[in-house]
Parts: structure tokens; sequence; C-alpha cells
């Protein structure tokens, strides 16, 4: 998928990251209290996602690749000193991926409670590793809808997608009409996920018994 496909996908990815950090306490509505609040927490975590879900893409030759730091720099280096490339192991493997997005989502509660650092930086590690990750989720999540698709575990070659490469005629490849399919319905879907986002300290047990019937609606599929 291309940049702007990603940042769509990003905003999808945050936005629900937002709603689960509010559920697990990490964010409140409140100004008043020593703690982030929720909307301030959007407001910083959008771009931050924007930040991951283009840092995947680090692995291209440097001259393609956008954001051109320091430290993107030493990171590109090493990724094709150790034989990578484009939809490397490095940064496109599910596994590698889902480790880093479990430490960002239990990480924080560990130096906190272990009193490495105090609740609101503890907290405050929340918003930019599950922001970050969540960009970075959200890279790995488009890019298998790319008929390519991305590497299931880091040492072997064997891939995953959502989609073939071609099917009736279909080419499911980056900027293709199947992507720009894809731009325009993430987009939409973007525009009532940013609503939700929005209301959601005001309705979260509505949303929560929502999902737990569809939960169950699937799991009675399956008996």
């Amino acid at each position: 998928m291309t940049g702007p496909t990603h940042r769509q996908y990003s905003v999808t990815f945050v936005c629900i990251a937002a709603m689960i950090l509010y559920s697990k306490r990490i964010f409140t509505t409140s100004f008043a209290v020593n703690q982030p609040n929720y909307y301030l927490a959007v407001l910083m975590m959008l771009p931050i996602a924007k930040i991951g879900a283009r840092f995947p893409d680090v692995d291209h030759d440097w001259e393609y690749v956008k954001d051109k730091t320091v430290v993107n720099k030493v990171i590109n280096m090493l990724i094709h000193a150790t034989g990578g490339k484009h939809r490397s192991w490095q940064t496109h493997s599910i596994d590698i991926t889902a480790w880093l997005t479990i430490a960002a989502f239990t990480l924080p509660d560990t130096l906190i409670y272990n009193m490495v650092m105090s609740s609101v930086n503890g907290k405050l590690v929340y918003l930019i590793a599950v922001a970050f990750m969540s960009g970075w989720v959200s890279h790995i999540f488009s890019d298998m809808l790319n008929g390519v698709g991305v590497r299931i575990f880091f040492w072997n070659g064997r891939r995953a997608a959502f989609v073939p490469k071609k099917f009736l005629g279909i080419h499911f490849n980056t900027g293709e009409q199947w992507e720009a399919f894809n731009f325009s319905v993430i987009r939409k879907i973007n525009i009532l996920l940013g609503l939700l986002t929005i209301s959601y300290p005001y309705v979260e047990p509505e949303v929560k018994q929502a999902l737990q019937h569809v939960v169950n609606a699937i799991l009675n599929l399956w008996r």
C-alpha cells in the first residue's frame, strides 16, 4: 500500500487503541486529576501513529525512505547489512509486530508496578508506545490486503495475505484499483470511527455490550 492508504489505516487502529486505553483507565475525561486527559491523548496519539505506520518502510533503499532521520538511517543500514530489503523480516513480520505490541500494552504497567517510573510517566509511555505500535500494526494489516503479503515468522520466508495476487481479473497490488477502493472505504470508516472515539467515554457500556453480542454470535456459529 502507498503512504496515503497507510495513514488512513493508522487512524483506524490508533482510534481503537485509544478507546482500549480509556477502558483500561489509563486516560480520563477530567482535566483536574493527575492523569492524561483522553481527548488530549487522542490528539497526541494520531501523529505518533502515522510515524509508526511509516516506520516499517524504513527497509526501502535509503533514497526511497521518506523520513530521513539519523535514527532511521542507522536502522536502514542495519536492515540492509543483515540481508534485508523491502518487506524485510525485521519490519514486516507478524510475530515481531505481535510481540512488540504486547510489550507496548504491558511494559508500562510493569515499570509502574516496580516503581521504575511514576504513574504519570508510565501513562505517557503507554501513550507513545501504543500509538507507535498501532501505526506499525496498521501497516502490517494493510500490507496483508496486498497479494504479496507479509512474513508470518521472521525466520521463515512463508507469507500471509488476506487476498490473492490476482482473482477474476483483479490485481491486488499497490497502486491498483484495489488500493483506491481500500482507501475510499477506510476513509469512510474513519469518519464513523472518529465520531465513536469522540463519544466513547459516554457510550462505553453500550459499545462493550454490542461487542459482546457480536462475539457471542460468532461463537454460536462454531458450536
